[in-house]
């Protein structure tokens, strides 16, 4: 099964280390299904942050199942209901946030407060 590519290189963050992700191939089981696909992985040892544009942030295991998603930010593009990656954070204002959708390039900022994320998440 030939795995989905990522429309252009993106420059993704994770959202934990804030360190810039890379493009791997990984295998996801979820509910069953094992799925090949292409995703940014956080490159700090042993982090289990991945990102792809149709999931948005997620967690994977070390047998490749799709963990606890309470865990992961879920920022949605206003425009397209794109999952967002989290491309830019604040070096002198630790708090800032910049999010990104890897389809219609739109970005959000947590300061200008995010349309569609969720009201209990922190940014």
């Amino acid at each position: 099964m030939p795995a989905t590519q990522p429309s252009k290189k993106l420059r993704a963050l994770c959202h934990e280390h804030h360190m810039e992700m890379r493009v791997n191939q990984s295998l996801l089981s979820n509910e069953g299904d094992v799925i090949r696909t292409l995703t940014y992985v956080c490159t700090e040892p042993d982090c289990p942050v991945h990102y792809n544009t149709s999931r948005g942030y997620f967690m994977l295991s070390q047998n490749g199942n799709v963990e606890d998603q309470d865990m992961v930010p879920r920022v949605r593009c206003p425009h397209d209901g794109t999952p967002m990656y989290l491309g830019e954070i604040g070096v002198e204002k630790r708090d800032f946030r910049l999010w990104r959708c890897p389809q219609c390039e739109a970005s959000r900022s947590n300061e200008e407060g995010l349309v569609g994320s969720q009201p209990s998440q922190t940014l």
